[in-house]
Formats: C-alpha cells, structure tokens, sequence
C-alpha cells in the first residue's frame, strides 16, 4: 500500500477515534433518528434537534433523511433507532411483521394539494398521466389514491412516479410530470408559479400526519431512552406553537424557504399540530382503513395495540402537563 495511502488511513483513523472518545466524554446517549422528507411533518425532530432539546434531555441525535421503504429497512437491521412517521407506510410494514410500533403523533391531520400544469383542469384531464409524489405505497401515494376514490375516479387511471419532495414541483413546470401532490411549503411556491390546484387531497383523507416509529426492543429493553425522545420532540412541537418568530426563521433553514413561504408553512403547522402528541385510536384506525381501501390486509381485523403503543407518549404528555383520556 502506498505510504499516501497509509497516512491518510491513519489521518483518517485518528480523526474518528478522537471523535468517538469526544463522543463518549460528554455522557450523552447517541442515536439516529431517520425521517423521509424535509417537510411540513418533520419540523418538530427539526426543531428538537436545532434548539438542542434533545441535549438538554440526555441525548446526541443525528438526523438522516432516507425514503419510508429504506426506513423500515434501516430500522429492522439496527442501523437507525426510529423513524420520523406514522403513516401507511410505517404501519403496513408493522403488520407484515417489522417488530415496530407507532409511539408518537406529531400532526391531527394531512395537508395535500394536486398541483397541475397549465392546460389540465381536473382530475379527468389527468388520466393516464403522470403524477409524482413522494414514495409509492407512503402516506402521499396511499391518501391520493383514497381521495381519487371518495372523488369517484378509478386510482389505476393515472401513472405514479416517486420523487425527492424538492423535484416536484420543477418536474411540473418542466414536463417531466404532469402534476404532483404537494405540501407547504411547496404549495405556497406552486402558487407563485401561477400553477393552480386542481384537487384538495387532503381535505377528503383523515389520518394523522408525520409522528415517530420505533422498534418494540426499544421500548421493553430502553423505555427511559425513547422517553426522552418523546420528551424532546413534545417540547420542541410546543415550544413551535408558542414562539412564532422563533420557529419562523427555524423553518426557513430546515425547509430553505423564503420569509413568506415559511410563515404560511408555520400557520399550517399550528393549525394542524396534534395537542399531546399521544396515538389515538380512532388515527391508527384510518390509517388501516386507508390501507385496506387500498387492497392491503382487507380481510384482517387489526387492533390498535398492534401496531402503535401509548403508553409513554401518555406518561410524557401528564408530566408536562397536557390533558390526557
């Protein structure tokens, strides 16, 4: 091996050993927190991490952003600690046996919009073509297809592409698609454009929106560790709701948005931010009609607990004093 080589190995080598005692010198639990998209439903992991709530609570959390289908992948295999959603993705790899629960919701409720280049005009000008979106079988893909249903449109009319949240809307206004469902502040940006929503997604699906999945190993063996993961997360989503110019200029780094675009993302998060962020039943219960509406485990009768566990996150909300049924 060429000495260069040698020497940048053991440069190399230094560096992360030095690193890593750092690492072990501070005291704090180190985790890795994986979420799907720098969107609306990740603020909160944002916010906890920015505002350094999760080292006020014990812990050093590295964020990375990977797609749902290599989450749960991640997930299985150790390499992440939990993820950053509950949706149908998380919950129907649950039930086909990822020992995984949802722990955490972050928002009551979905914020979609179609967006279409010009010259479409509903959803029948758009049969048969392209629409993107972020992640097939997520919880975009899955709340479409149900809205196209309660609209009385066939979902196998239209062509899917899955794409990065931040390619859509060039994709549109390049050709590449033909339209695409978007969220703040994506809509905000469309609107600029002058592209036009064609059909409100989200107004005709009722689930709960972004949240937090993790591993049932997690919570028999570590509880007080996803404890303080709920704690940093429920505290970053209040501290959101009370400090506006705050949390305005967070968004505008974590989403890379201009001034206006962030305020009218902030006012959708508060207005559809979860009060306790406790799972409830009657949001898993959606979640697993959207997905038997869509063909998966319809002839199964599927109980909340299993795929969703609120125990803790019902501990978390009493102790910082949140109502809790």
């Amino acid at each position: 091996m060429p000495r260069r080589i040698i020497a940048c190995t053991a440069a190399a080598l230094f560096i992360f050993l030095a690193a890593a005692s750092n690492a072990a010198d501070d005291g704090l639990k180190r985790l890795r927190i994986a979420y799907p998209s720098n969107s609306l439903c990740c603020v909160p992991l944002f916010a906890a991490v920015q505002w350094k709530i999760f080292e006020e609570n014990g812990l050093s959390v590295e964020i990375v952003q990977i797609r749902s289908q290599l989450g749960n992948a991640a997930l299985a295999g150790g390499e992440i600690q939990s993820f950053a959603g509950v949706g149908p993705a998380s919950v129907s790899a649950t039930l086909r046996g990822l020992p995984s629960r949802a722990v955490w919701f972050a928002s009551d409720r979905l914020i979609y919009s179609l967006i279409a280049r010009p010259g479409i005009r509903d959803l029948k000008d758009l049969r048969n073509k392209k629409i993107g979106l972020t992640g097939l079988g997520g919880t975009s893909h899955v709340a479409m297809q149900i809205a196209f249903e309660a609209a009385g449109e066939n979902p196998k009319n239209f062509i899917y592409l899955s794409l990065a949240a931040a390619q859509i809307l060039p994709a549109i206004e390049s050709g590449v698609i033909d339209a695409g469902i978007l969220s703040p502040p994506f809509i905000s940006y469309a609107q600029k454009k002058g592209l036009k929503e064609i059909f409100d997604v989200g107004s005709r699906v009722h689930m709960p929106f972004g949240g937090l999945t993790t591993m049932m190993s997690a919570l028999q063996s570590r509880p007080d560790e996803v404890k303080r993961v709920l704690r940093s997360l429920q505290l970053a989503r209040r501290g959101i709701l009370q400090s506006k110019e705050k949390s305005v200029s967070m968004i505008e780094k974590f989403l890379s948005v201009d001034r206006h675009a962030a305020e009218e993302t902030y006012g959708d998060l508060a207005r559809t931010s979860s009060g306790n962020g406790v799972p409830t039943r009657d949001g898993i219960a959606q979640i697993i009609q959207s997905l038997q509406m869509s063909g998966q485990f319809a002839d199964r009768k599927v109980a909340f607990e299993e795929v969703a566990d609120d125990r803790i996150a019902k501990e978390v909300a009493r102790e910082l004093g949140y109502k809790v049924e």
